[in-house]
């Protein structure tokens, strides 16, 4: 499979050389638009991993995957024109801001010959495991999900490229909410199976103030923020964000889910398995077993959409998924601004 890097802007320098390690896999080069406000960090990407710097309409005629990794504002447009081109399609998280935006990527992907997925942490093992538990009905029906996603710092250059990826929400929709909230609500979904009707939030953005000592509050989004949902069949699950100072486990992000059934229930953490080590000193170093579970989460994801293009399979993670998640995330952002009111999702304006 021959894989187009579209606009090397978020995360393209982490997915270049996990790419490269993929049997079956070349990534033929990196392209942006003429108009792109980042057209260097594709050029820099370029220079660094050695890939070809391409125009967009000659990269697109030779791939058979658009990866899109641009500022979060120009997800969808990038993989709405990678899907009008015919090309397979996965584009980073989350694949856009709005529901406006989500739609319109619905739509493009209903027309076009390529399939489309977007990067999500479903296939960590933990997840995973978790999903056979409840379909199993070793838990009895699901009634509550608790999730957590939280970063450890990271706006330093050390995992996120520049700050204003994050809190600018010109190029990132939104804060925290913005950034994380796609992966709970994909997660809420995948576990449950049962489309979202409320959504009341609280979060650190304006006017109130960021939790912790970040550019958060410069841009006036929140470092933090806490969801409660209400699904059909009278399931709940709560969601919480946050990017903070100190991690909580080995790796920059941690996360886990907690399943509440009628029988039972299921935790997946992502941080487990894991050794942990004391030193005489008092120091404590944690090791996770099998490496990190997003790593682990990327390599199965686009390892099964090449699968899925072969086969003709549907992927886990479809333009209805997204568009789901998208539109919890703005619902989220809404309840916030109006200090927890609740909001609906909005649905998809009905197509002929």
């Amino acid at each position: 499979m021959r894989i187009l890097i579209v606009s090397g802007v978020r995360h393209a320098r982490d997915y270049v050389p996990l790419l490269r390690s993929l049997p079956g896999i070349e990534v033929i080069g990196c392209a942006d638009t003429a108009d792109s406000p980042f057209a260097e960090d594709s050029a820099a990407l370029a220079a660094t991993t050695g890939i070809p710097l391409l125009d967009l309409d000659e990269g697109l005629a030779s791939c058979d995957i658009a990866l899109v990794c641009s500022e979060p504002t120009r997800h969808a447009d990038l993989a709405v024109r990678a899907l009008e081109a015919g090309r397979h399609v996965v584009v980073d998280k989350p694949a856009a801001t709005g529901t406006r935006a989500a739609e319109r990527l619905w739509d493009a992907a209903d027309r076009s010959p390529g399939l489309l997925t977007a990067v999500h942490r479903l296939y960590s093992p933990q997840i995973a495991r978790a999903r056979r538990i409840v379909d199993s009905g070793a838990i009895g029906l699901p009634l509550a999900v608790d999730a957590e996603w939280l970063a450890a710092g990271g706006l330093d250059g050390s995992t996120v490229e520049r700050p204003e990826l994050v809190c600018d929400p010109a190029l990132s929709g939104g804060g925290e909410l913005m950034n994380f909230g796609w992966y709970p609500a994909l997660a809420i979904r995948h576990l449950t199976g049962l489309e979202v009707e409320e959504v009341v939030a609280f979060g650190s953005g304006a006017p109130h103030g960021p939790l912790f000592d970040g550019p958060h509050g410069a841009y006036g989004v929140e470092d933090a923020a806490v969801l409660s949902l209400r699904l059909r069949n009278g399931v709940v699950a709560t969601a919480t964000v946050a990017r903070t100072p100190a991690g909580v486990g080995p790796a920059p992000v941690s996360s886990s889910l907690r399943v509440l059934g009628s029988h039972g229930h299921v935790l997946a953490d992502e941080d487990a398995p894991s050794v942990a080590v004391r030193g005489a000193d008092g120091e404590r170093v944690s090791r996770q077993v099998g490496g990190p579970a997003g790593l682990t989460a990327l390599r199965r994801l686009f390892t099964e959409f090449g699968d899925d293009i072969r086969y003709g399979r549907t992927p886990l993670v479809t333009a209805a998924d997204m568009y789901a998640a998208v539109a919890v995330v703005e619902a989220g952002l809404a309840s916030a601004r109006l200090d927890g009111t609740p909001v609906t999702p909005a649905a998809r304006t009905a197509t002929v």
